[in-house]
């Protein structure tokens, strides 16, 4: 008689399965959360509420490179402090020897670094479009070794 045939043992290894897909999905933004070291990126935003999202607060990094041809497949920022935040002036295809950096995702016209998006209910949400429509607040993120990054906080004006 084979493991697998048993009921329990076939609904076992699915649901292992199923928990290590969800492990490889998330892992780099708990990496991020768990051992990141916090760096602060200027931030504006809007709030484009889509009813199958819920509400949240698109951002957009102005020290980040955006609006110009990327990569395609995995770009790398290394970031450098410009006063009390910190920007990335280039876009490299390999990974930085040191520094700090963001691992992030082009497809040819922009680049997903897993930051640009903050989920509130939906009065949060409309309060940091309001504060983010006119000037700038600060996004407190954390980065791990690997470039791997995560919004922990917004600070706004």
């Amino acid at each position: 008689m084979r493991l697998l045939s048993h009921p329990p043992a076939r609904i076992a290894v699915v649901a292992f399965a199923q928990l290590l897909l969800v492990g490889l999905a998330v892992g780099p933004r708990l990496s991020a959360w768990a051992t990141g070291e916090e760096y602060l990126l200027e931030v504006t935003g809007f709030d484009p509420h889509d009813p199958f999202r819920g509400a949240y607060a698109q951002l957009d990094y102005p020290g980040l490179p955006s609006g110009r041809r990327v990569p395609d497949g995995t770009a790398y920022l290394p970031l450098q402090r410009d006063g009390e935040v910190w920007v990335a002036r280039r876009v490299l295809t390999e990974r930085p020897d040191d520094g700090p950096y963001l691992a992030c995702e082009g497809d040819g016209w922009g680049l997903d670094c897993g930051i640009g998006s903050w989920f509130a209910h939906d009065e949060e949400a409309l309060a940091v479009e309001d504060a983010l429509r006119s000037t700038t607040g600060v996004a407190v993120i954390k980065v791990d070794s690997r470039g791997h990054a995560a919004l922990v906080d917004l600070r706004l004006p």
